[in-house]
């Protein structure tokens, strides 16, 4: 009975297919963990943002002379902000804006201090924060710390949801709506706010 033996090329070629099928199976998406669970901790530092949007609790009235007085458009918003977390659900902050208006060049309604907390969902890094506006007696930013009173007692609140990009927190974005405290306020909301950290370290307060 003849014995056939391998050939030296396919000892040869062996080994690299087997190192080719393992390189396929190490590298398999690999699903995600519990150790990649978002937290509170990820949001810590100094955020900055600067956007646009428009303000629908607020239009611009035409001239009588023009259309009788019907009322015109949303007004167009831009808006500058800080916001500080400090990884335990807490948030702090200042916003500038500047409304235009129908004669230039436009009124800054800043700057405004306010203050608030915070939550994120484990699984998908959603975050929802929820502020209001600092006491009438607040001078600087992060000076007050008193709890959030419903938008019905008549302390303006804002809601914000969306998500943070990666653990470490560098960026998020949010959308939010304003209420001006009275159960007719229709508010108003930011299409898109986009969120960078402004640096590396937290900033306590």
């Amino acid at each position: 009975m003849r014995i056939v033996k391998p050939s030296r090329y396919y000892l040869w070629i062996l080994p690299i297919a087997l190192l080719a099928l393992a390189g396929l199976v190490w590298n398999r998406p690999k699903p995600v963990s519990a150790d990649r669970d978002f937290d509170k901790d990820d949001v810590q530092g100094r955020y900055i943002s600067a956007e646009t949007f428009y303000d629908e609790s607020t239009v611009h009235a035409f001239p009588a002379a023009i259309n009788s007085g019907i009322v015109g458009p949303a007004e167009n918003v831009a808006s500058a902000e800080v916001l500080l977390a400090d990884g335990e659900g807490n948030v702090c902050g200042e916003v500038d804006g500047f409304y235009p208006g129908i004669d230039a060049p436009g009124s800054n309604t800043g700057p405004q201090y306010y203050h608030g907390t915070y939550k994120v969902a484990h699984e998908s890094g959603r975050i929802e924060i929820t502020t209001c506006s600092d006491a009438t007696t607040v001078t600087g930013i992060c000076q007050d710390s008193s709890p959030c009173p419903p938008s019905a007692e008549g302390n303006s609140t804002r809601l914000q949801v969306g998500y943070i990009q990666g653990r470490d927190g560098n960026k998020m974005v949010t959308v939010s709506q304003f209420e001006a405290g009275y159960p007719d306020s229709t508010g108003f909301v930011v299409h898109t706010r986009n969120w960078s950290k402004a640096s590396q370290e937290g900033d306590h307060h």
